[in-house]
């Protein structure tokens, strides 16, 4: 660990001013690439008298390091739990983008009934590209009150919409009026038109009966692999 850390550490242990704790925990975070900071942040978060306190500490923690995914788990399905602190800790899984927070996501829909909080989990669902996530989308693009962010989050990810027909196929079947939704709905469009080569919804939906979009599909995944390999190659 390094000594910066360390004395943060340190005075963070003595400190007893909240105001003063809340300035410390900030001064970490550039340090949470160490475990031990995140050990000890985590320790704190446990700590349920100071909601400020706590959201610093959420904001302060590091999203990749996997020992933060069951704590954060465990805080998405706490009903007793505030529900900005449960939104931060969905942020965070998503943010991990591992296998490990991706189950815990997975999980925490199957337990959840809030449609805040479940519309949360389905918008960081939509950070992963994972066969898993189909299934919750899809369903959440069924719904009035889940389909805004979800269709945000499928317009920012492209490699997961590309990559899977029946996303595709579910996207195809909205009938969007919602102004907010649209502005989305149309980034999907122009992104499934750029790359696969269509002019507009009409040809999507053709290509879908016609299963001539399915060639596409494993045309564009097979691209992402070959590019993965190379970044691969790149970084070692």
């Amino acid at each position: 660990m390094s000594e910066e850390a360390k004395k943060l550490l340190l005075r963070l242990k003595k400190e007893k001013k909240v105001d003063k704790q809340i300035d410390l925990i900030r001064k970490l975070e550039p340090y949470n690439q160490e475990e031990m900071v995140n050990v000890v942040l985590l320790k704190h978060l446990e700590r349920k008298d100071l909601d400020t306190l706590r959201l610093e500490i959420l904001s302060s923690l590091n999203p990749h390091d996997d020992h933060v995914i069951k704590p954060l788990a465990a805080l998405v399905t706490n009903k007793n739990e505030l529900q900005v602190v449960r939104e931060k800790a969905i942020a965070l899984l998503g943010q991990n983008k591992g296998n490990k927070a991706l189950g815990a996501l997975l999980s925490s829909y199957k337990k959840v009934k809030d449609l805040t909080i479940l519309d949360n989990i389905t918008f960081a669902l939509t950070s992963f590209e994972d066969k898993r996530v189909e299934k919750p989308i899809i369903k959440a693009l069924a719904n009035d009150e889940l389909r805004l962010q979800t269709l945000t989050g499928l317009a920012k990810n492209e490699n997961l919409l590309l990559s899977s027909l029946q996303l595709i196929k579910a996207v195809m079947a909205l009938e969007v009026t919602k102004s907010l939704e649209g502005i989305h709905y149309t980034k999907i469009l122009n992104t499934l038109g750029d790359e696969f080569g269509y002019t507009n919804k009409e040809d999507i939906v053709k290509a879908i009966k016609d299963k001539s979009i399915e060639d596409k599909i494993r045309d564009y995944a097979k691209k992402q692999k070959d590019i993965d390999k190379v970044l691969r190659k790149v970084q070692q």
